[in-house]
């Protein structure tokens, strides 16, 4: 059973996350996002060989194509915002260096997705068996003596939790993260959806 308080304690955390996410994207510099996104690549392509290359290029493919002509617009605009007698060219140059910074930030989100995607293949089994062996453990103690444990199956709960806030946080962070964080977060959730489905209790 939940808190009261609950839902109110995740607005807050949310708005406070919002408000985290905005603040960044007003003073990160594009070069901090351009190295995190190389430092990142060098370390997949010590894993993945040429493999990052397709990988990198399809990120950029998929960037440019969606979006290549929109911001182009924007940069142009903001380049315009600086002419002219009335024209501002420092708000211009901060707002051509938040457009850099959005297309860097979305190329890298585009980039750890793709990373994504390359470990759920073996980690999208990893899953369903563990969500299985869950069941069925959980199937097996519905007709023996053995005590289901409530305190495992809300430790569960929390660690997916954990594991899913972690997952949009690596996805969303601008600074270099450890390109094997991706497998661990596939092999942490499913370890914890085994613990909360195998705990899950008789009744139900």
């Amino acid at each position: 059973m939940s808190r009261p308080n609950d839902s109110g304690l995740g607005m807050v955390v949310a708005l406070g996350v919002f408000i985290l996410v905005v603040a960044t994207w007003v003073f990160i510099p594009p070069a901090t996002i351009r190295a995190a996104w190389m430092h990142e690549r060098a370390e997949v392509h010590a894993l993945a060989g040429e493999g990052e290359q397709r990988m990198f290029a399809e990120s950029m493919g998929q960037l440019q194509q969606s979006m290549s002509r929109d911001f182009r617009a924007f940069l142009q605009d903001a380049d315009a915002m600086g002419d002219g007698p009335l024209g501002n060219q420092g708000f211009s140059q901060w707002t051509r260096s938040r457009i850099e910074a959005t297309w860097l930030w979305l190329g890298l989100v585009s980039y750890r997705l793709n990373i994504l995607s390359g470990w759920l293949l073996p980690g999208i089994p990893l899953v369903i068996v563990a969500y299985l062996d869950g069941h069925y453990m959980r199937e097996i103690r519905k007709y023996s003596f053995v005590a289901q444990s409530p305190i495992r199956h809300k430790l569960g709960i929390r660690v997916t939790w954990i594991v899913i806030i972690g997952l949009a946080g690596w996805l969303l962070v601008p600074v270099p993260v450890p390109a094997l964080i991706a497998p661990f977060l596939t092999v942490s959730l499913a370890y914890s959806l085994w613990l909360w489905v195998s705990n899950l209790q008789k009744r139900l």
